[in-house]
């Protein structure tokens, strides 16, 4: 329940009472011929009734006050609060003109979707660091450029750092602290369309053996049984297993939103032989899906099918 429904009524009985008393004091003070100040009685009278109305204002308010935080505000932050509402309609309108754009507009980039990745070897010196920086930095203006990307007009560069205090000096020096090799990621921040600049964000990950050849990743029965599609299907169900399995583990394919799943990557021809093998065994065969050769963060996976036959 709103708590106007509450305050409103309850203000009109109290002023009400309030008035109710100032008459009965003004009529006492009529009969009883009683002077203020040396004034005449009528004067007098017509004083109390002022008075009490100045009473019941000063009561409503008090109460109003007293019991609501937004009338509070209303009353001493009127003007703070036309500000805010004023920044938020501002925001608003921005926001709407924004996605008019985008709608209408070519997008050169998705938010979150890598630019560009490399590998640095962070214990190389310094110097050597920050220059396999830069020749990243540079080959991804030169993709965003090729991608529609346009030069800042304000600070003359075609991809901005977010935060906007962050150097790429800086990012060599945090690419340093790793112990060994670093995935240094850029990665698009928002929805950028083409011929606008493009403000990015650094990700810097630890390169390691996450998944070593012939770790199993997923395993399950298939049925020979079947149709060479239905087996064909159920390895692609044990697939998505295995990729569900290297998520934690190895990043998205290069250029895709960071979100995405990793590349389990597969050879056609020895996924067909698999098939062609479960289907002649006529039973339901135990198959894992295994790592075929080391697989490092940076990814791809490369994947093989291992029947139990």
């Amino acid at each position: 329940m709103e708590f106007g429904v509450i305050l409103i009524p309850l203000l009109i009985f109290v002023s009400g009472g309030i008035a109710y008393v100032g008459n009965l004091v003004g009529r006492a003070i009529g009969r009883r011929r009683l002077t203020l100040f040396g004034l005449r009685p009528r004067y007098t009278a017509q004083i109390i009734t002022i008075a009490t109305g100045m009473i019941i204002t000063v009561i409503t308010v008090a109460t109003v006050l007293l019991v609501s935080r937004d009338a509070r505000q209303a009353l001493f932050q009127f003007r703070t609060l036309q500000e805010q509402i004023e920044g938020l309609r501002t925001e608003i309108q921005n926001a709407e003109a924004r996605l008019r754009q985008l709608k209408q507009g070519d997008i050169a980039y998705l938010r979150n979707q890598e630019v560009l990745r490399g590998v640095i070897d962070s214990r190389l010196p310094l110097v050597q660091v920050a220059a396999q920086v830069d020749t990243l930095r540079l080959r991804a203006v030169d993709l965003a450029l090729a991608n529609g990307i346009s030069v800042d007009g304000t600070t003359g560069s075609v991809l901005r750092l977010f935060p906007p205090a962050l150097t790429w000096d800086q990012v060599a020096a945090l690419v340093k602290e790793h112990p060994a090799e670093t995935i240094l990621r850029i990665v698009a921040n928002e929805n950028t369309l083409e011929g606008e600049p493009l403000e990015v964000s650094i990700q810097l990950i630890d390169n390691h053996l996450v998944f070593p050849r012939g770790r199993v990743l997923a395993s399950g029965n298939v049925d020979g049984r079947q149709s060479r599609d239905e087996i064909g299907r159920q390895l692609l169900d044990l697939l998505d297993r295995a990729t569900a399995a290297a998520r934690r583990e190895v990043l998205s394919p290069p250029f895709a939103r960071i979100t995405e799943a990793p590349l389990l990557e597969a050879d056609i021809d020895a996924a067909r032989r698999v098939v062609e093998a479960i289907s002649k065994a006529r039973r339901p065969v135990r198959v894992e899906v295994v790592t075929d050769r080391d697989a490092y963060t940076i990814g791809p996976v490369i994947i093989d099918f291992r029947p139990n036959l």
